[in-house]
């Protein structure tokens, strides 16, 4: 017998297919697994800061822009705004966007705050809510 005898013989290319579908059917179906777990996670994470009545980093980053741009109003500070405009539009340019798009943005959010808007009142935050002088 030759040694050539002696080997097992090789899948077929159908059988290596089968395999490599069942592979990548049994990796997304952890996939999927994975990612649902991960939402779950998720939604029971910002529940509980929710109920916590912790903000988020979104709440903090919004309250500190509007407080920032309404400042150079109250200072008259139109060489600061500009100065703010310039490096917020080239921050998101580097993250992506799209340069017109993020000087359109903050146009209109700056034009907003010029005209008196502010934050819409989060009502669910203040139910229960005690004044800190009554600890």
């Amino acid at each position: 017998m030759s040694a050539d005898s002696q080997k097992p013989p090789k899948p077929s290319r159908s059988t290596r297919g089968k395999s490599a579908r069942t592979d990548d059917e049994t990796h997304s179906t952890k996939r999927a697994s994975r990612n649902a777990r991960q939402a779950a996670y998720q939604r029971e994470y910002r529940a509980a800061q929710a109920k916590a009545r912790i903000p988020s980093r979104d709440d903090v980053a919004a309250v500190a822009f509007h407080w920032f741009i309404t400042l150079c109003f109250e200072k008259n500070d139109d060489d600061g705004l500009r100065k703010i405009r310039w490096e917020v539009v080239r921050r998101l340019v580097e993250l992506g966007f799209d340069r017109e798009g993020a000087e359109f943005r903050f146009d209109d959010l700056v034009t907003r705050y010029k005209d008196g808007w502010a934050f819409q009142r989060k009502p669910h935050l203040g139910r229960g809510r005690h004044d800190e002088g009554d600890d």
